[in-house]
């Protein structure tokens, strides 16, 4: 199985239907192929192999940039237009990239950093001017590179293969269920590796990709999906208390969805229940998995008569794709006892090569009789021969989907000038305690701080204090700085 093989054949069989829906204008898949041929063509005016970053949005520019590149024989790297110039700057130093595909404003300011790149302005790769078809010999192993949070400051690039990006879609579209004619949302951010299950999920099964890509479609995405027809939906539980809170949550809305697949972060039995007392019809599947694992690599079917069943601190996450071997302690599966935990090891042909930073991959990755393996630092367990998901065992956390190494967030608070730094998590948000000598306006630091630091991870409060607690081992005792948090934020 081959990703852009299977592109091709959909854009043949599907000539007439609609690939991407967007606000402005549709496009077929006829057109879609057309689109994905200029761009590699663009890609391949360059002596060597393409190694392009996209800063884009949920729209065309981005799809036609990812599936262009890999048609090239590149590697495609994405991040998102709102992360901060600090972080983009960092992002393409790290990953050396020959090519930025951006917007004109970016360019302009890339461009001085970055006088020997090439760039290329995202709506002027909308050429439908038939060309021939792209055939390429020789193609870059790493498909993509997603950069997640660091626990050194600097961003993690994470190297996903060919091989683990088609053993991903090949399992992902048999239990997704696409189909022509199928209507699925994309709201993740290309940045973000839940973004590789909706476009590829639903390109590669001849769906209809509908990016959710205005403001008002995040502020209320309820009604969204009801004017959109949605019939498959992928996005992190979080989502959900979304649609609550906007009291959109009801069969109105979700009249035409049919699945709704969950990966990110813990899904909880109260969102589980809230969707089916507003459609009882409707299948979940609540997935697992790292970017180090190419998205998701374990799903749990979840229905209206068996999630009472599955319920613990969370919803079961299943088992995994069978081409993956799932490990708690480095014991099989399979001989794992009921209520053992241990921590997720993950091995197979999803695996990542490894990170950018040969450094960052002592102790995560290994490789046994050309197995490659992953120490997720994720604690599980198994329950009526079912997997859990249980907590981190380390000071990286989740929130709304996006993986966020605290420490990150102390290393550029102490940039910024504060002496010393500890953040913790606490409520589902990020508060950040500091030894502040020069007496700063908490705003104004928090504006500085969003220089360098992405949105998803900006602390919701900084706590000012006079020293760190310690504990007897010398480290900073956060169990402390959790219970003077509770006081200070009214917690419970």
């Amino acid at each position: 199985m081959d990703v852009i093989k299977i592109v091709k054949k959909n854009c043949k069989l599907y000539k007439k239907f609609t690939a991407v829906e967007e606000k402005e204008k549709n496009y077929s898949y006829k057109d879609f192929w057309i689109l994905i041929n200029n761009v590699a063509s663009k890609l391949l005016n360059i002596k060597a192999k393409p190694i392009v970053l996209i800063i884009g949005k949920q729209n065309i520019f981005s799809y036609v940039s990812i599936f262009g590149t890999l048609l090239s024989g590149g590697t495609y790297i994405p991040i998102s237009t709102n992360l901060p110039l600090d972080r983009i700057v960092k992002i393409i130093k790290l990953s050396k990239c020959n090519i930025v595909i951006c917007e004109n404003k970016k360019k302009k300011y890339l461009k001085k950093v970055f006088p020997n790149k090439k760039f290329l302005i995202d709506h002027k790769l909308l050429i439908t001017k038939p060309i021939k078809n792209i055939k390429i010999k020789k193609k870059n192993r790493i498909a993509y590179i997603i950069f997640t949070s660091g626990s050194t400051g600097e961003p993690k690039g994470v190297c996903i293969s060919r091989e683990a990006l088609n053993c991903y879609i090949e399992w992902i579209t048999k239990i997704f269920q696409i189909k022509k004619g199928s209507k699925c949302s994309q709201f993740p951010q290309i940045g973000f590796d839940l973004s590789v299950a909706d476009i590829f999920g639903t390109l590669c099964s001849g769906g209809t990709l509908v990016p959710a890509s205005h403001k008002l479609d995040n502020y209320f995405p309820g009604r969204f999906i009801k004017n959109k027809k949605i019939s498959h939906l992928v996005c992190v539980p979080s989502l959900i208390e979304t649609i609550k809170d906007s009291k959109d949550l009801n069969f109105k809305n979700f009249k035409s969805v049919k699945m709704i697949f969950f990966c990110g972060e813990p899904l909880l039995y109260s969102q589980v229940k809230s969707i089916f007392q507003s459609k009882k019809n409707i299948k979940l599947i609540n997935a697992y998995g790292p970017t180090e694992a190419t998205c998701s690599c374990t799903f749990k079917i979840l229905t209206s008569s068996n999630f009472r069943k599955l319920s613990d601190t969370s919803m079961s996450i299943g088992k995994p794709n069978p081409k993956i071997r799932i490990s708690l302690n480095q014991t099989h599966l399979k001989k794992i006892k009921n209520n053992k935990e241990g921590e997720i090891i993950i091995s197979g042909p999803q695996v990542a090569d490894g990170y950018l930073n040969s450094k960052q991959n002592v102790n995560k990755f290994t490789k046994e009789k050309k197995i490659r393996s992953f120490r997720t630092g994720d604690y599980g367990k198994i329950v009526n021969n079912n997997l859990y998901f249980v907590g981190r065992i380390d000071n990286q956390i989740k929130l709304k989907g996006h993986r966020i190494e605290l420490n990150e967030i102390d290393f550029n608070l102490r940039k910024i000038g504060f002496s010393n730094s500890s953040s913790i998590f606490l409520e589902k948000k990020i508060i950040s305690f500091v030894i502040d000598n020069r007496k700063r306006n908490k705003n104004n630091a928090l504006k500085k701080l969003n220089r360098y630091i992405p949105d998803y991870m900006m602390p919701s409060n900084i706590i000012t204090i006079k020293q760190m607690p310690i504990d007897q081992n010398g480290k900073i005792n956060r169990k402390q700085l959790i219970q003077l948090a509770k006081k200070k934020n009214n917690f419970d």
